[in-house]
């Protein structure tokens, strides 16, 4: 994977720093997409020189696409002026009217923002303006074609042109930029179809992993990859050998951090198969060799998987245990999700076993907790516990004042 995520960030980097062409279009899926936006946003921290601007928003149609694109361009705008102001700086002016013109083209005003940008850069010195517009979904795709025929340099470059570097995306299966360019036949204009699709990162990795010429802590990165890969398509075999492979050699370079990762990958698999009793061995064994690294994250992932195979094997004093070090390890990591999380199912562990009124302690401590953090969708599940506990007990002011809080909270995909 290494390879083919070299190979895109080469491929970029030598588009932005050649001169002789304007427009470079990428095909690519949804998926590759994201990536593309990755590794811009690296090369971008990598040369503060340039400037480079990326657009994700969906191309329903032309005009929407170029409204959302100012409007991210202006709040952009915004951010740098603050930045320039506490620098002592002169503020940058803002786009001008055409940009919000409704009678102008979108061709045109994008083209008059673009113009308005690249104005900004410092004259003197070798500074790019990378304007990449690659939207995950292309829906009006002969709007799009036309904003970025709009574009090309058919008369040739021209000086708004100057410095500027411009990176679209088509859709690969089937392209339809990439034809219409090809007949049109302008100049300044390079195709790249990258292959970044699961099997051929997937190649690649069992490329690396087997590579004599890497060392060899990058070739066991690249066979760590790919037992989590093995796992999310339910090679189960593959991933459990991989693991154990992986877990020897961690533990032979004294990587507590590494090794402890393998055995929870390794529950993982045992626990996917239902092998419980085996995979809560490993998450056992995750946490003893965990414990004492400052690895907080896998300590939060191990504790908590070990905590729900508890569950499942109804275990559910143990359950408390793993749930109450996830809630304590979460907090020390000040990350409030895990917290919560592990709130409601220890509370759920304490109902399990018939203690109800420890179970309602927990809850009631959950859901204030998810109050102060606004995590609406885990105060939902906490309230609909405790609606549920205070029916059977027959509490029917405390019942109430939690459904009337439910009630209340927004509906679920809703901010």
């Amino acid at each position: 994977m290494r390879r083919k995520l070299q190979e895109l960030q080469d491929t970029l980097g030598g588009f932005v720093d050649q001169r002789d062409h304007l427009l470079l279009v990428i095909g690519c899926h949804e998926a590759e997409a994201a990536w593309v936006h990755k590794t811009l946003k690296g090369l971008d921290e990598e040369t503060p020189s340039d400037l480079f601007l990326l657009f994700a928003h969906e191309a329903r149609s032309a005009t929407q696409y170029v409204t959302d694109v100012l409007a991210n361009l202006e709040a952009q705008l915004e951010g740098a002026n603050l930045t320039r102001k506490q620098n002592g700086e002169a503020p940058w002016p803002a786009l001008p009217g055409r940009c919000q013109d409704p009678r102008e083209s979108p061709g045109a005003r994008l083209r008059s923002a673009i113009e308005h940008v690249r104005g900004l850069l410092p004259p003197d010195g070798d500074h790019r303006l990378v304007w990449a517009l690659v939207p995950m979904k292309i829906e009006d795709r002969t709007g799009y074609s036309h904003l970025v025929g709009q574009l090309l340099p058919h008369d040739g470059f021209q000086p708004w042109m100057r410095s500027l570097r411009i990176i679209v995306r088509d859709e690969k299966e089937p392209p339809f930029l990439v034809p219409a360019l090809r007949k049109l036949q302008v100049p300044g204009v390079l195709v790249y179809e990258p292959d970044l699709s699961t099997a051929a990162l997937t190649d690649s990795l069992a490329q690396e992993s087997v590579d004599p010429a890497l060392p060899v802590p990058e070739r066991m990165q690249a066979l760590l990859q790919l037992a989590a890969l093995d796992y999310a398509h339910k090679r189960y075999p593959a991933a459990l050998e991989k693991y154990g492979l992986l877990h020897t050699y961690y533990a032979e370079q004294g990587l507590k951090e590494l090794q402890a990762l393998c055995l929870q990958g390794a529950g993982d698999v045992l626990r996917a198969v239902g092998k419980l009793a085996l995979a809560k061995e490993r998450y056992q064994q995750g946490l003893a060799v965990a414990v004492n690294t400052l690895a907080l994250p896998i300590l939060i992932n191990l504790s908590m998987a070990a905590g729900d195979v508890s569950m499942e094997l109804k275990q559910y004093t143990e359950a408390e245990g793993y749930f109450d070090i996830t809630d304590r390890v979460a907090a020390k990591a000040l990350n409030p999700y895990p917290k919560a999380d592990a709130l409601e199912k220890l509370g759920l562990a304490r109902y399990l076993r018939k203690d109800l009124g420890k179970a309602v302690v927990t809850w009631t401590g959950a859901a204030a907790f998810c109050r102060s953090v606004e995590y609406t969708a885990r105060l939902r599940s906490v309230l609909q516990r405790l609606e549920k506990v205070y029916g059977e007990a027959g509490m029917v002011t405390e019942q109430r004042a939690c459904k009337k809080e439910l009630q209340s909270l927004p509906r679920e995909g809703q901010t």
